[in-house]
């Protein structure tokens, strides 16, 4: 994805991300748009008023990006509206010495429900977490700030992984991975003059998978 700038050409759907769901609509053209039928001119039924396309809360747009001098690297503004999935080693060749497992489909409806009733019972508060506070106040330095919009997907991502393992502990867990994708990341761009303790500071936390992010960048 990142061969181009994402936040050119995929600007107009990064704008239309900081809306709620349901209000995601973008104008498609200016003109109105219809088709004819037996000479009789019949309007698209996805598209309001023959040229706005509504885009459901189940499409979701995923790509891959590289990180190499062929390049561009990916703005504060995309990771704060995406999740991001670090792959750092090659996985091994997949063999399978098993009967194959029969496909299961969950209708997006079932499973949304699912996921605002963990948002909605959910115990962590992402506001007064203490963990939240200090991983904050270690990255004031290098500007990177949390937002309303991240401290509420930091909040609503920990209280579904935890409802997806019920009988753990697995609140630190949850924290680490959301914010090393949406906030932990943004070091990528940023001047550190100190990397080793940087690193040190995420193990004080006991946030190992920061450390290691840290790591890399000081081995790139």
């Amino acid at each position: 994805m990142n061969l181009s700038r994402i936040e050119y050409y995929f600007s107009d759907f990064l704008s239309l991300m900081e809306n709620e769901e349901g209000q995601r609509e973008i104008k498609l053209i200016n003109l109105k748009l219809n088709r004819k039928e037996e000479d009789e001119e019949v309007e698209y039924l996805a598209l309001n008023d023959g040229h706005t396309l509504k885009v459901p809360s189940n499409v979701w747009f995923i790509g891959t990006a590289n990180r190499d001098e062929s390049t561009f690297v990916i703005s504060d503004k995309v990771y704060d509206r995406a999740h991001t999935m670090n792959f750092t080693k090659r996985a091994p060749k997949v063999r399978s010495f098993s009967d194959p497992i029969s496909k299961q489909y969950y209708d997006y409806e079932i499973i949304n429900e699912l996921f605002v009733t963990a948002k909605q019972n959910g115990s962590f508060d992402a506001e007064n977490s203490e963990l939240i506070k200090s991983i904050e106040i270690l990255l004031a330095p290098f500007n990177i700030s949390f937002g309303n919009r991240i401290l509420k997907q930091i909040e609503d991502f920990v209280n579904i992984y935890k409802e997806c393992f019920p009988n753990e502990d697995v609140e630190s867990e949850a924290i680490e991975k959301i914010l090393l994708s949406k906030v932990v990341a943004k070091l990528e761009v940023k001047t550190i003059d100190d990397k080793e303790k940087l690193e040190m500071e995420f193990e004080r936390l006991n946030l190992s998978l920061c450390a290691e992010f840290i790591k890399r960048l000081d081995d790139e």
